[in-house]
């Protein structure tokens, strides 16, 4: 083997791995998580089922990296974002909800969203994963963010565990919306999220009474 076709097959086998999630959360998303087989993931990737065990254990294994991927190694970049942030507490919920817009436009995220949620019930570990490490994750993100706001006199007295909800859920719902009836205008996100903010920033204004 050249040198050339050398380097072309190791990159192309350390890709597998991504390839094989994406054809995953496609297939799940599509025929939901429970009637997808590890056989057609194997046909969608163009790989065969003993290349996926040697990347993956099991279904819901494939279906974590994919959570892992997507979301957590996301807010990881956000964690580290607000670390380094010395700026207006009040200019944060614009840049966080905003990096959230783009995650909500350009990845695979309401995807991953719609089968969680869809499939929740039957996967008690599928959805305790979710709701330890990415649900009570993001709003305990939000939640500092607005503690933190509050603590600068930027934004008014409130309880930041409960008002990250209303901060959160209608971005789920959006996402998930999108997914389940399709591009309508009504759930165009670059209408929504700007309108989101706006609302967002207006209730969390030091001007505004408790």
């Amino acid at each position: 083997m050249s040198q050339s076709a050398e380097q072309k097959w190791q990159r192309r086998k350390e890709e597998r791995p991504a390839e094989i999630m994406e054809a995953a959360l496609t297939l799940f998303s599509e025929k939901g998580f429970a009637a997808t087989r590890l056989e057609d993931v194997a046909e969608a990737a163009g790989v065969s089922k003993a290349t996926i065990y040697l990347y993956f254990d099991s279904k819901i294994d494939l279906l974590l990296a994919n959570v892992q991927e997507i979301a957590l190694s996301r807010f990881d970049e956000i964690e580290t974002m607000l670390s380094l942030y010395d700026g207006k507490i009040a200019d944060l919920p614009t840049l966080l909800l905003g990096r959230v817009s783009e995650i909500a436009r350009t990845t695979k995220m309401p995807d991953l969203a719609r089968v969680v949620m869809s499939e929740a019930h039957n996967f008690p570990e599928i959805a305790d994963f979710y709701r330890d490490n990415v649900v009570k994750r993001g709003l305990g993100i939000i939640a500092g963010i607005i503690a933190r706001g509050i603590e600068s006199g930027e934004f008014r007295k409130c309880d930041p565990a409960a008002t990250a909800q209303s901060v959160m859920f209608p971005i789920i719902m959006n996402v998930i919306g999108r997914k389940t009836f399709g591009e309508i205008p009504e759930l165009d996100p670059m209408k929504f999220f700007p309108s989101h903010i706006d609302f967002v920033l207006r209730g969390l204004a030091a001007d505004k009474e408790a």
